[in-house]
């Protein structure tokens, strides 16, 4: 099984269409799933990742076979990406704790890989000084399934949806959808073949 986990129903949806996913309340929480995939809606930030992913841990059966997959939007920085584009995450940080996370991302030919660091609120000043992308989940998604010894079956993909700037603030559900349906046809091909990518 492979587990999707998006912060925003905006991000999944694309996911949830393409894949006929139906919703799936059977443990309390925001899921939808058919016999390949599941998506769990975690929430912005690590204070809800964290309360959603250990309830759906502590929940749910056989995590030991799944592979975890997060998708979602992250900042960027101008002149060093483009708004759409899609990245595997090589390197996890976050802006307070000094221990990272060095993630497989399976040497994929054709999609460029980054490092992201987790932040605690959004950042309006265009990234000054920073390297990378910005999120605000991926750090405690590393860090939760570390504690559950799945750390090595975690892939993290980011869509670049925004510079870090007044205009962050405004980014709309639909703007999400189309960014996430812009790459639909790479996030397939990966998904596809992601069972073997772990064996």
């Amino acid at each position: 099984m492979q587990i999707i986990l998006s912060a925003l129903k905006a991000e999944a949806m694309p996911l949830i269409n393409y894949y006929k996913l139906v919703p799936n309340n059977s443990i309390g929480l925001q899921m939808y799933n058919n016999d390949l995939f599941t998506i769990l809606i975690t929430g912005v930030g690590k204070k809800n990742v964290n309360k959603i992913l250990k309830e759906y841990l502590k929940k749910s059966k056989n995590i030991e076979e799944a592979n975890f997959i997060n998708i979602g939007i992250a900042g960027g920085v101008k002149g060093n990406c483009k708004i759409g584009e899609m990245f595997f995450i090589n390197k996890v940080f976050d802006d307070y704790l000094e221990v990272d996370y060095n993630i497989k991302t399976g040497n994929r030919p054709n999609i460029s890989e980054n490092r992201v660091t987790t932040v605690f609120e959004p950042i309006l000043n265009n990234g000054q000084d920073r390297e990378g992308l910005v999120d605000m989940e991926a750090y405690e998604i590393c860090s939760i399934l570390s504690g559950f010894n799945q750390l090595n079956k975690v892939t993290i993909i980011k869509i670049v949806s925004d510079f870090m700037d007044s205009d962050t603030k405004y980014l709309s559900s639909k703007q999400i959808r189309k960014l996430i349906e812009k790459n639909l046809f790479d996030i397939d091909i990966f998904l596809n073949d992601n069972s073997k990518l772990y064996k």
